[in-house]
């Protein structure tokens, strides 16, 4: 028999989304194959995606241009538990964009995080590579407008933080061969 705390302690666990191994509680074992579980594990979702849409605006357009945006989501949730705030949420998830293999992501991720961090960090300075310029990316991600191709040759060294007039610059770099 367990406790009520062991018993609800199950309970936030298989709601988090962590299926019990064999639970010993006829009740905890009765929700688990429950299709209300089940649903709760839908709506729960649906809200995180509708969070990342709305907080990581920027990313998830250029996610689902790329056609990437539903199985990376559901891979996502399915390795890493929602943490409690969608602060944390949002910030997990952009920073795990950062092993992206597209580089044009892995900038436009690290971008919105690092508006996100400016809050809590403001003195820190950010220094994004982009292979085209920022300025038209984020224009035609804010326009749903085709995105300008990567600059062979060529990066946009792009820097946030507090020393910088209006605080950040962006600086284009021709690369020698």
């Amino acid at each position: 028999m367990l406790t009520l705390e062991q018993q609800q302690r199950s309970l936030l666990s298989m709601v988090r989304g962590h299926s019990l191994k064999a639970p010993s509680d006829p009740w905890l074992k009765e929700v688990q194959a429950s299709s209300g579980l089940k649903m709760i594990h839908t709506i729960a979702r649906w809200w995180q995606r509708f969070q990342i849409e709305w907080q990581c605006r920027y990313t998830s357009r250029l996610m689902k241009r790329l056609g990437c945006f539903e199985s990376y989501l559901a891979e996502y949730f399915r390795k890493h538990p929602a943490p409690p705030s969608i602060e944390e949420l949002t910030a997990q998830f952009l920073a795990s964009l950062q092993q992206h293999d597209d580089p044009l992501l892995r900038a436009v991720a690290r971008l919105e995080l690092a508006c996100i961090e400016s809050k809590a960090a403001p003195a820190r300075t950010t220094i994004i590579f982009w292979d085209r310029n920022p300025n038209q990316v984020m224009d035609a991600l804010d326009r749903f407008a085709k995105l300008p191709e990567p600059e062979p040759k060529v990066r946009y060294i792009l820097r946030m933080g507090v020393g910088l007039p209006n605080g950040v610059s962006c600086k284009r770099q021709v690369l020698r061969a």
